[in-house]
């Protein structure tokens, strides 16, 4: 056991024991950090800067698998966020912030038209593999990178179980 590390490991093993690979997402997993060696659990974050449950810092620059394009606990977001709770956050029906936040996308994106909002990367590059598919009239996607875990990414990787056979040729890796 790492003495930097204490009580990540100590929370890993307790994770390991109700959670697969002990995180709700492969990419924050000890298959792609070095256990032992990087932080595994988060304390806070603030700016660029995280704590780690054990109180070591450091600047992340995986910015939360690049969700904090801002960075953390960013002082607008924050207060928006907060004024926002009070109203509630997930309704049954749209909400007035969709369409403000819509036509604000296609004011400042030029080619943009219309907007539709995907609540994860892999929903966004699912979407647009459909559009793709729709659009052109093709089955095969050529992908590059990391796109989740949807069965048209992972079933070309290692990682596919679970994926029909039908659906693993269906796109191809090359690299970048």
């Amino acid at each position: 056991m790492s003495e930097r590390y204490a009580e990540s490991e100590k929370l890993h093993e307790r994770a390991l024991k109700t959670i697969p690979l002990g995180t709700q997402t492969f990419s924050k997993s000890k298959t792609q950090l070095p256990f032992g060696a990087a932080p595994f659990f988060a304390a806070r974050a603030s700016g660029s800067r995280l704590t780690d449950v054990d109180g070591n810092e450091y600047v992340d620059f995986m910015s939360s698998l690049c969700a904090v394009t801002l960075g953390y606990s960013d002082p607008d977001v924050t207060d928006a966020v907060r004024q926002q709770l009070d109203d509630g956050v997930i309704f049954s029906l749209p909400h007035p912030l969709e369409i403000d936040v819509s036509e604000l996308v296609v004011q400042m994106v030029p080619c943009a038209e219309m907007v539709r909002f995907g609540k994860n990367g892999s929903d966004a590059t699912s979407g647009a593999v459909r559009v793709a598919r729709a659009f052109t009239g093709r089955d095969y996607v050529l992908a590059c990178g990391y796109h989740g875990w949807q069965d048209w990414y992972i079933g070309a990787t290692a990682r596919n179980l679970g994926v029909p056979e039908s659906v693993r040729g269906l796109t191809r890796m090359f690299p970048y």
